[in-house]
């Protein structure tokens, strides 16, 4: 006779997850990582993407490749930029498609939120 696996052991190991990203024109362009780096250049009254990108865990060259993409792929920035002075001290900021995107991705978090709540509510593993 098999080994067989103690079922009772592995239901209680099972859950689930619900992963979505915007996507424009058929392109992928807000998933969770970058709503990330977009809430984190919101908060950053500096305007620091230094800043912005090492509270993501991102490198400044991988964050600024990240606004870059979303514009490629939309046709329009996310964000606005100032030049400092002469020791640097350069400033970014969400502009007004960069807020929206961040909005309405958290918008459709809000609803997956709850189709999860429900989901666990009205499904269980027995």
């Amino acid at each position: 006779m098999e080994n067989q696996p103690n079922i009772e052991e592995l239901k209680s190991k099972i859950n689930y997850g619900i992963k979505f990203w915007l996507e424009f024109e058929g392109k992928s362009i807000l998933g969770s990582g970058w709503a990330e780096l977009l809430k984190s250049i919101e908060k950053n009254k500096e305007g620091s993407l230094t800043q912005a990108a090492k509270e993501c865990n991102y490198s400044y060259k991988y964050a600024w490749n990240i606004l870059k993409r979303i514009e490629k792929r939309t046709g329009n920035p996310v964000v606005i930029t100032g030049k400092g002075g002469r020791g640097g001290g350069g400033w970014v900021r969400l502009n007004n498609w960069g807020k929206f995107l961040l909005d309405i991705y958290r918008e459709y978090l809000n609803e997956i939120r709850k189709i999860e709540e429900k989901l666990k509510e009205t499904i269980k593993i027995d």
